[in-house]
């Protein structure tokens, strides 16, 4: 018995369920049951041993004819979901229909919209279900969903991460730029969706350990090899390196040099703790 993780969209999570045939390979597809119905997905990952929790098996390896059926269930999709935009601008709903899914039994239609208010979409279900003679779930989604139904380019010049290997999406907070020593400008660090960039969530780990071992901006060390006391004007956080100006006092003997934070000795300052740090909630971002 093997435990199969399977993914039913590019970047979605893994679902785990139990195999009892004989062969089964990574990236094979697999037709499971799921709380939607009965799904194809791609087999991503695979655990050999005795499983700790009790599993749905999987049904049975895609063949061609699950294919040409989930061909026609997408085209059938693709209908329902023209009809359903043509229902809503007659009932004057204020809503985005983005996409649209069956499953593979044509038991479920998921149909997936964005919209800034809540909608009361009752009468636009009925319309619907009388049509397609299915179960329907209409399911608002936020932006960053949104911006994962297109191909768009984020700043760095590659495919958003939504769209290639994101799998949720975590907090992200200004306090992570400011951190990172970024210019606080919400055009420039906002992506595709006008939400903070999720990528500033990749290094913010590094950034909070080496800030716990570097002195702050405007604090008074003492550099090995220098017998007057320095101030520090920057800080370079990844390569722990500071920038110390001498001679604070007369600017006719004003210097500056970079050192290593193994050469210096200094007194943290004590940082009274706000009951609340602003700077920790979420800020969303958005571009006008």
């Amino acid at each position: 018995m093997k435990k199969v993780g399977i993914r039913f969209k590019k970047t979605g999570k893994l679902s785990y369920y139990a195999f009892d045939g004989e062969t089964i390979n990574l990236s094979d597809s697999v037709v499971v049951d799921t709380e939607k119905g009965e799904e194809i997905g791609v087999v991503a990952k695979i655990l050999e041993g005795e499983q700790e929790d009790e599993l749905d098996k999987v049904k049975r390896i895609a063949t061609e004819e699950d294919f040409k059926n989930q061909k026609a269930m997408d085209e059938k999709a693709k209908e329902a979901l023209n009809f359903c935009k043509e229902q809503a601008k007659k009932l004057n709903l204020d809503m985005k229909l983005l996409s649209a899914e069956y499953t593979l039994d044509g038991t479920k239609l998921t149909i997936y919209f964005v919209s800034e208010e809540r909608v009361d979409f009752r009468e636009l279900v009925k319309m619907i279900a009388s049509k397609y003679k299915a179960r329907i779930e209409l399911r608002q989604i936020g932006p960053r969903d949104e911006a994962r139904e297109y191909p768009t380019l984020g700043m760095c010049g590659k495919e958003v991460c939504c769209r290639t290997h994101l799998q949720s999406f975590e907090p992200v907070t200004i306090k992570m730029a400011k951190e990172q020593g970024l210019q606080i400008n919400m055009s420039k660090l906002s992506g595709a969706c006008g939400k903070l960039m999720c990528c500033l969530r990749y290094e913010d780990e590094l950034y909070k350990e080496n800030l716990k071992k570097l002195p702050k901006v405007g604090e008074l060390v003492k550099v090995k090899g220098e017998k007057e006391k320095g101030k520090v004007t920057s800080v370079d956080i990844l390569n722990l390196t500071v920038k110390v100006r001498f001679g604070f006092e007369d600017e006719d003997e004003e210097r500056y040099e970079t050192y290593s934070v193994e050469d210096l000795k200094w007194t943290p300052k004590n940082v009274k703790k706000e009951e609340k740090d602003e700077d920790d909630e979420e800020i969303e971002g958005i571009v006008e």
